[in-house]
């Protein structure tokens, strides 16, 4: 169980490598196809959908670590009002897991949103705030100490 729990948790943190770069690199064609004025292109659909499938593959990951793997939701849980006392159990039993699905049903509801728009440019502004929105919660979630406790950001 040990050896499935490291591999996840190594999947689940350069997975989010991935998720960073799509959701950055979305956000940047968004304001360039606004400012520009150009069309929700062939790129734009690709990046977006490497953000989603990427969100929903560390979904997937994140629950796996939540309900069976991780040492710490699993002592969360068997007492979860003690947990909510100690800030590191709480970050992984509440915070990170429950601002971190906020984050992908929002940018699940931002591509569905953009797929019924025919207009690129409202298309270009609903990835720019639906994207925006999401990465920003997820940015907040990575534990690097800012939020939440220290992590490396690689691991090996």
């Amino acid at each position: 169980m040990d050896s499935l729990y490291t591999f996840s948790l190594y999947l689940h943190s350069w997975n989010r490598w991935i998720i960073l770069i799509a959701g950055l690199l979305s956000i940047a064609m968004a304001l360039k196809g606004l400012r520009e004025r150009t069309a929700y292109s062939g790129t734009n659909r690709n990046l977006s959908l490497l953000f989603i499938s990427s969100l929903h593959l560390q979904l997937l990951l994140g629950l796996l670590l939540y309900f069976i793997l991780s040492p710490f939701t699993l002592q969360a849980m068997n007492d979860f009002g003690a947990a909510m006392k100690d800030s590191t159990l709480r970050y992984w039993a509440v915070e990170h897991s429950l601002l971190n699905i906020i984050a992908v049903i929002l940018a699940q509801a931002g591509s569905i949103l953009i797929k019924r728009t025919a207009d690129s440019r409202v298309k270009h502004r609903k990835t720019l705030i639906w994207s925006g929105i999401a990465l920003l919660i997820i940015l907040l979630m990575i534990p690097a100490g800012i939020m939440g406790p220290e992590r490396p950001w690689f691991r090996f």
